[in-house]
């Protein structure tokens, strides 16, 4: 005679399991950006925080933290966490994000915010010409977050080009979208408004982005 215990056991075990089902779980896009700044931090910042946490982590930081922290804070993220960015980074991030969140706020150094005008009307031939977008790349710290084919924060040129291909209008919009920044366009991390540039200015980078 079995065991009722026994029985019991091998009654259950015969049972089939329980499918399990993933959860496709639709995170919002991001939505908070860093502030901008004149900083050379703030394009590593861009380029290396969000690609593993929210801005938000760090809004909530306690306002009155000193570089010290923020130094130990980004030497953590790189080791234990490990996250992929180069101890040369540090210090300009560290900069950035003392003067910008910490305790040093009121030695930053802002870009100020413009009022952003539509950029509808493409400039007449010629109108951008005199305009050094090499010289913008680098003071935006655009190619921080980008690369000519090959996404890095953001899109690669040559994929905003495709997306564009054949649209009367591609300069304008990518002129717009280049003050006006936003998310949700090229996944969850925002680009953030580079509302200090003139419609010139704005026209002339996109122009070399569709050029490529």
């Amino acid at each position: 005679m079995k065991h009722p215990l026994i029985c019991s056991l091998f009654t259950i075990s015969l049972m089939p399991a329980a499918p399990a089902f993933a959860l496709d779980i639709q995170l919002p896009p991001e939505t908070a950006v860093f502030k901008p700044s004149q900083l050379p931090g703030y394009a590593l910042a861009q380029r290396n925080c969000m690609t593993c946490h929210s801005v938000h982590y760090i809004q909530s930081q306690p306002t009155t933290s000193p570089r010290g922290y923020w130094d130990a804070t980004v030497r953590k993220m790189k080791k234990p966490f490990g996250a992929q960015f180069s101890d040369a980074d540090i210090p300009d991030m560290v900069d950035y994000l003392v003067k910008t969140y910490g305790a040093e706020r009121s030695n930053a150094v802002p870009i100020a915010n413009a009022a952003i005008k539509p950029a509808a009307v493409a400039p007449k031939a010629g109108a951008t010409a005199a305009i050094d977008t090499k010289a913008l790349l680098a003071a935006n710290a655009c190619m921080g977050c980008h690369s000519i084919d090959k996404k890095v924060v953001g899109p690669a040129f040559k994929e905003v080009v495709a997306k564009y291909k054949g649209k009367a209008d591609a300069v304008s919009l990518v002129a717009r979208n280049i003050r006006a920044g936003g998310a949700g366009k090229w996944g969850p991390v925002p680009m953030p408004a580079f509302s200090q540039l003139s419609e010139g200015e704005a026209m002339a980078l996109a122009h070399y982005v569709l050029a490529q």
